[in-house]
């Protein structure tokens, strides 16, 4: 059963709400990539709240779920209780972990901010060869699909990570539009956050 079918959504706004952050956190709105440790979600997201006293934002596959805070005797804390665990966000300076149920704690890894206009100057794109889908994520129908190697442009990042890469909007063809997925991309002369790390040597 997906996990959409288990949880009933509350779609929250990209960047929700967090308590006011002490001198040395991060900025809120920033986000979290956490490993779980778990097979069946290898990856998730967390946004730090962007406004006073509240909530912070798990990124489970492609759903928002807001997540409460909650007291810690330093530093910030958020959870939510789902059907498959119990997930705790902790906190203190830059410094961010993930607990799910009782296995013991993940260090979370700070997102690079990504801005496809500045980073895409000196960088070109390429496919690995795949699915273009209609929108972020395997879940999507698939409209297209991309040759090894053919030339792609980033219009925008979606945040939606599965497998640890990141789903983005691309042009492709002659101003074709879709959604492919940055495991199966690559940049030559840059390294852009979400893509996979390195071009093979036949496309550099």
């Amino acid at each position: 059963m997906r996990l959409s079918q288990m949880i009933p959504l509350a779609l929250s706004a990209a960047f929700l709400a967090s308590p006011v952050l002490a001198e040395g956190d991060v900025p809120p709105g920033t986000v979290y990539v956490c490993d779980p440790g778990s097979k069946t979600l290898p990856h998730v997201q967390v946004v730090l709240p962007t406004q006073p006293d509240g909530s912070a934002t798990l990124m489970l596959e492609s759903e928002a779920l807001e997540m409460a805070p909650v007291p810690v005797a330093s530093g910030f804390g958020y959870d939510i209780v789902l059907p498959v665990g119990h997930f705790l966000v902790r906190g203190k300076g830059k410094d961010v972990t993930l607990l799910v149920g009782d296995a013991e704690p993940k260090p979370c890894v700070l997102q690079t901010a990504f801005d496809p206009t500045e980073s895409l100057s000196h960088a070109k794109t390429l496919s690995l060869g795949g699915n273009v889908r209609i929108g972020p994520g395997i879940d999507f129908a698939r409209s297209d699909g991309v040759p090894y190697g053919e030339p792609v442009v980033i219009v925008s990042a979606t945040g939606v990570l599965f497998d640890g890469y990141e789903w983005f909007e691309i042009e492709y063809a002659e101003g074709l539009r879709g959604f492919h997925w940055g495991g199966i991309m690559c940049a030559t002369n840059a390294a852009i956050p979400g893509l996979y790390e390195d071009c093979p040597a036949d496309l550099r």
